[in-house]
């Protein structure tokens, strides 16, 4: 018998690796059973998730760029073709104020066009003073005279005015206060009336995206939105919306809307055409109890309800004093907000902490069957010890 037990001993230790692998594996595979689900004596694989608390947000993601909330582009309006650049007062980046002088174009043509004006005008006061001086008694035709020389010396004042504002569009000027942009000429350039010359843009910018039609229904002006940049990593910004098309543009049948996004804060570090990566957030809860959405069910009457298991509601015992013996509940639910994970509880006789069965499989000679467990205080179901989680 000694030797019996030597020889069997022996075997052991020397196929111990063999003998090793096979206790992980079945450790591995009680270990796997007991953390994804309850398994029964009865051949029943229960899946079940835990009803707890916390917070629940809806979030819309949409992409885009940054832009200037004002950007004007600055060209010589009266300039013909090659007109010749002969002063440039500022630089690439530069703030400046509204009325700063950007650029000076040749003026040779509009001075020409003043002192014609002027001269023209000149002639025509120096006739109205003769006819002034011809006349002590003026007759009709005398007056006619006076009057229409008197029109003539208007009409030769407006042509002279008209010089002088012509001149100053060979001016060009910062419309309004902000940073200079996109000056690409210098002194001796020629220019035409469609070249833009520099821009100036504001300070202040703000990031434009596009929504799908499902999504834009639900983004509202004043919603929250987190914005992180592909330039800028790590940076993460806040902000909102402050405006969203009404109407959609639609490009190869697929619509679209544009909203608006105004920073709280830009940093410094946001520049014109930037990629931004936007997340709206378009409705929360917290701190409320809520459940996984494979786990709602609904009924024939179009109610929807949870299938709560219990445990230690009979007083039965059993032959193997590590298991236990639940019931399946049936318990009636009002839903609230929900995303794409869970959904909230507004009321039922649920609280933290209850478990929820998500599926049952009842294994058979021919497979598998996944099932659904009957409703009301039904089947009992005989558990080894321990608990599923999700």
């Amino acid at each position: 018998m000694k030797k019996k037990l030597f020889d069997i001993g022996g075997k052991i230790w020397k196929h111990k690796f063999l003998f090793g692998i096979a206790i992980l594996v079945i450790g591995g595979a009680v270990y796997f059973g007991y953390n994804n689900g309850f398994e029964s004596d009865s051949g029943n694989d229960v899946k079940t998730t835990t009803i707890k608390r916390d917070n629940i947000d809806i979030i819309v993601t949409g992409t885009g760029q940054v832009y200037a909330e004002s950007q004007v582009d600055l060209k010589g309006v009266k300039a013909g073709d090659g007109i010749d650049v002969i002063e440039i007062t500022v630089q690439n980046d530069q703030e400046v104020k509204k009325n700063d002088l950007i650029a000076v174009l040749d003026t040779t043509d509009p001075m020409k066009s003043i002192r014609n004006a002027r001269l023209s005008l000149e002639s025509s006061l120096i006739s109205q003073k003769e006819v002034e001086n011809e006349f002590d008694n003026e007759t009709v035709e005398e007056k006619w005279r006076r009057q229409s020389q008197e029109i003539s010396v208007q009409q030769k004042q407006a042509s002279l005015s008209d010089a002088q504002t012509n001149l100053e569009d060979y001016y060009i000027r910062a419309p309004f206060d902000g940073i200079v942009t996109g000056l690409s000429v210098e002194v001796g350039d020629s220019v035409s009336q469609s070249d833009v010359v520099a821009s100036v843009i504001t300070e202040a910018m703000h990031a434009e995206i596009s929504l799908n039609e499902v999504d834009a229904v639900m983004v509202k002006k004043g919603n929250k939105v987190a914005l992180t940049f592909d330039a800028l990593s790590g940076v993460v910004m806040e902000g909102e919306i402050s405006k969203i098309d009404t109407i959609g543009k639609v490009s190869q049948n697929v619509v679209s809307y544009n909203a608006e996004i105004s920073f709280e804060s830009t940093s410094g570090l946001l520049k014109p055409g930037m990629s931004v990566n936007a997340e709206i957030s378009v409705d929360s809860r917290e701190n409320v109890l809520q459940v996984s959405n494979s786990a709602i069910k609904t009924d024939d009457d179009g109610s929807t309800y949870v299938q709560v298991l219990q445990a230690n509601i009979s007083s039965t015992t059993t032959s193997d004093d590590s298991a236990q013996k639940f019931k399946i509940k049936k318990q009636v639910i009002e839903t609230g907000l929900t995303d794409d994970v869970v959904t909230e509880i507004l009321s039922g006789d649920i609280n933290e902490g209850d478990i929820i069965i998500i599926k049952m499989s009842t294994s058979s000679s021919s497979g598998s069957d996944e099932k659904e467990a009957a409703g009301g205080l039904l089947d009992s179901v005989k558990m080894g010890g321990g608990g599923g989680k999700r």
